[in-house]
């Protein structure tokens, strides 16, 4: 029934009775064949009153009060209705500057993320879903040291992940031992120089300490800009970082679960590719058939067109085709893959230029004299899909596993086993039951490595995010960016125990790699981590914390029972999650 709402709501989108009847039962085809699915908020809210079916928008930030508080004011009614919010806070004056000609008044960048933060935790879609914030600040801002070390204190900003607007000159800068000069945005000048490994040194140090800030590579993303000639670069990025936009963009997201596509232990790409094109068109549908609580929005959406389709399920794709996650056979595929997906969006999207006409702001583009006129300003990107994959019930985009086998927290006190399923169905085939050596994977922090009872061909396909190399995971990220037009949100995950040297290593690859992004986890580096093994007393600290935050949002939701379709409501990933509809809840 969800699915056949979805599907004839989005085909309203198209011009005839008979094309929205051809298209409909298209999009009902790849989501029932569970080859593709459209983003959490085009399930839960397609066929509403007001279908606010968008993930996440970028919002810009001015200096003056008038625009701070108007953006504010719009933020957080796009909040409400559920959409997680991106700013670039460098055009602020820093702390300390002065306002109206009274010097010492200005708070500063930092003071106002604090206040568009503030609003993430109380104007929640329907009073329940929660969304997030992504705060960038430019590597030129006099603020830069404050920004850099603002979340060291757990519980500050707490809905918003920080990145560093990082240019190639700081990266140059870094590598030649130079100075470089911060300036104030108000008035144009040079406020302090410093050597630029000292800010550079500062942030490593800080993400090895916290898991912040991340890095957001500003040329490296406008190098896929077509128009940055006309409308100037990109500054800003949705909360999670793939998807770079100009102010009131919005990203439209949607999911290829490349599980789907292997048949008798080969991988079909050209359905993938046929699957992709009718895809393109149902996220372009989308577009059309949303609703924007905000004007700004209803004007840019239409004329950007952006949409961003991904994927789901890489790491057990991997694992059916018996090639270990971060070996060279694994990156070779996964360019492929990004190649097949990326070809056929695009060739979806100047069929449907030359059908219903290309977004209105090609002619400003690089693009303009193409032959082939594309409707959709980028068509693809890799979000996180937690609530994709679960519901499709694959591994994370192109996530290494995290765990094979760990408790599951259900609201109410009850624990339930969780293993991974292809790993329990290969044990079995080889004799050995999974039951007989969960608590041994549990306690070995999720990992079948060192556990002398598993095959070595089982455990050399079986490597969790802690046991790949930084390398092969930047590697991996790079291997898709090459053809994606958007970004790619990907966490390297590192063991508690990585140097700050290693941390440094990671980001200086990931720019020299062409990511435009990077964000990296050392193991056990916050107090309130999501998944956690073994039943050692060093996290106890952490438990009596997850206790708090589940009483709250048992208090929040009003009991274990979904409050949409009173089924039951489990702890996964982080998340308050529905095991019927698509209500979902962070914990984070």
């Amino acid at each position: 029934k969800m699915l056949e709402r979805v599907a004839n709501f989005v085909g309203k989108a198209e011009k005839t009775p008979a094309l929205q009847k051809k298209w409909s039962k298209e999009f009902y085809r790849i989501m029932a064949e569970w080859g593709f699915l459209p983003g959490t908020r085009v399930l839960a809210n397609a066929g509403k009153d007001k279908p606010q079916m968008a993930n996440c928008f970028v919002f810009e930030i001015k200096d003056s009060i008038d625009d701070i508080f108007k953006t504010l004011y719009e933020s957080s009614v796009t909040k409400k209705h559920g959409g997680g919010c991106g700013y670039n806070f460098s055009k602020i004056r820093p702390r300390g500057d002065s306002v109206g000609g009274e010097p010492d008044l200005a708070a500063g960048p930092i003071e106002l993320m604090k206040m568009f933060d503030l609003p993430t935790s109380i104007f929640r879609q329907q009073g329940r879903y929660e969304s997030g914030n992504m705060a960038v600040l430019n590597v030129n801002h006099p603020d830069i040291l404050e920004f850099i070390n603002c979340k060291e204190k757990d519980g500050i900003l707490s809905k918003t992940n920080i990145s560093i607007g990082i240019t190639d000159d700081f990266m140059e800068a870094v590598k030649k031992d130079k100075n470089w000069d911060l300036i104030n945005p108000r008035t144009g000048q040079v406020t302090n120089t410093l050597k630029a490994r000292a800010i550079w040194e500062l942030a490593v140090t800080y993400a090895h300490r916290t898991g912040d800030p991340g890095l957001i590579f500003i040329d490296r993303i406008n190098r896929d800009n077509p128009l940055k000639k006309a409308f100037g670069p990109i500054q800003a990025t949705n909360p999670c970082g793939e998807i770079p936009q100009y102010p009131y963009e919005s990203c439209n997201l949607g999911y290829l679960n490349l599980t789907s596509f292997v048949e008798d232990g080969k991988f079909n790409f050209k359905k993938l590719a046929e699957t992709s094109k009718v895809a393109t068109r149902f996220m372009d549908n989308v577009i059309d058939t949303s609703w924007f609580p905000v004007e700004g929005q209803r004007k840019a959406i239409p004329s950007y067109r952006r949409i961003g389709i991904g994927v789901v399920g890489l790491a057990d794709l991997l694992t059916e085709l018996e090639i270990p996650y971060g070996s060279e056979e694994s990156f070779k595929l996964s360019e492929k893959l990004s190649k097949t997906i990326s070809d056929a969006c695009h060739e979806a999207s100047c069929e449907l230029g030359e059908e219903k006409g290309p977004f209105p702001y090609l002619e400003l583009s690089t693009w303009k004299n193409n032959k082939k006129k594309q409707r959709n300003i980028t068509t693809n990107t890799l979000p996180p899909s937690s609530g994709n994959a679960v519901i499709f019930g694959t591994s994370y985009s192109i996530e290494p596993y995290f765990a094979l086998a760990y408790y599951q927290n259900v609201l109410g006190g009850m624990r339930i086993k969780n293993v991974n399923d292809r790993l329990e169905r290969m044990l079995k085939a080889e004799g050995i039951h999974i039951d007989n050596l969960f608590e041994k994977i549990f306690e070995n922090h999720g990992s079948i490595q060192n556990i002398k009872e598993i095959p070595a061909n089982i455990k050399k396909l079986f490597l969790t995010a802690h046991e790949i190399p930084w390398k092969a995971h930047i590697k991996m990220q790079a291997s898709w960016q090459k053809h994606i037009d958007n970004a790619i949100t990907k966490t390297i995950n590192l063991s508690s125990d990585t140097t700050i040297s290693i941390v440094e290593q990671a980001y200086m690859t990931a720019w020299e790699s062409g990511c435009k992004g990077i964000t990296i986890y050392r193991d056990r580096s916050k107090s309130s981590q999501v998944i956690e093994f073994g039943s050692s007393t060093e996290n106890n600290e952490r438990k009596v914390i997850k206790e708090q935050r589940k009483k709250s949002m048992r208090e929040l939701v009003g009991g274990d029972i979904c409050p949409e379709c009173s089924s039951v409501l489990i702890e996964s990933e982080g998340c308050v999650k529905c095991v019927s509809c698509s209500f979902s809840l962070c914990m984070l």
